[in-house]
């Protein structure tokens, strides 16, 4: 089955409708991936087959919870999961933030080769981002631990606005590490075609 195919099913798996268009894109975004990956070592999984599950469907399955316009995705990488929801929403707008010179060069080629004007890619550690109190989502995929994603990004949404935590499994420990400083709103498990393994995604806000 084709990398298109591939994708095109498993988001129909999720309940997620991508244009043929949309997916063709996220292909051209793998074949960007896979090709600098191999200079670059910006992801320890080498084979694309793999880099469908485990990155785009993977990415893909936080689509679903973005409803607001403006989204900061911490700890991007090579942009899983910002880039893919980026490549699906051109009408939202982007930041994807990495202090890995390598990813956002590589972060700021597939913005320019793809023509990606809804993404902004930043050079820099997160607790430097000057743009504080305008996300409506700050999203991480295995960036780091709930309660350092909380200490670092809690100055990033705005007061309507929520933390949006991709997590393996059920995380017990990170909850109860977490500051008093946010809200736990939902722990929703996640089902992702292709991976045999657990994901949740863990929904907070700030307090006051």
């Amino acid at each position: 089955m084709s990398y298109f195919d591939t994708l095109k099913r498993g988001a129909d798996d999720m309940g997620i409708s991508l244009s043929d268009e949309t997916v063709e894109r996220l292909v051209q975004y793998l074949g960007l991936l896979e090709k600098w990956n191999k200079a670059y070592n910006l992801t320890a999984i080498r084979d694309a087959d793999k880099m469908v599950s485990l990155h785009l469907l993977d990415s893909l399955a936080t689509l679903p919870f973005i409803t607001g316009k403006k989204i900061i995705d911490v700890g991007t990488g090579p942009g899983l999961p910002g880039m893919v929801l980026a490549i699906c929403l051109p009408e939202h707008d982007f930041t994807l933030l990495d202090s890995n010179g390598k990813k956002t060069r590589f972060l700021t080629q597939v913005k320019m080769e793809m023509g990606l004007k809804n993404v902004t890619v930043a050079n820099e550690r997160v607790e430097n981002h000057a743009h504080q109190g305008v996300y409506d989502h700050v999203t991480s995929r295995a960036f780091a631990s709930l309660e350092d994603m909380i200490n670092w990004c809690l100055p990033l949404p705005s007061a309507s606005g929520n933390f949006l935590a991709m997590k393996g499994v059920y995380p017990h420990d990170e909850l109860a590490q977490l500051p008093d400083t946010v809200t736990v709103q939902e722990i929703q498990p996640l089902t992702v075609p292709t991976i045999d393994a657990e994901r949740h995604m863990v929904i907070m806000t700030r307090k006051g």
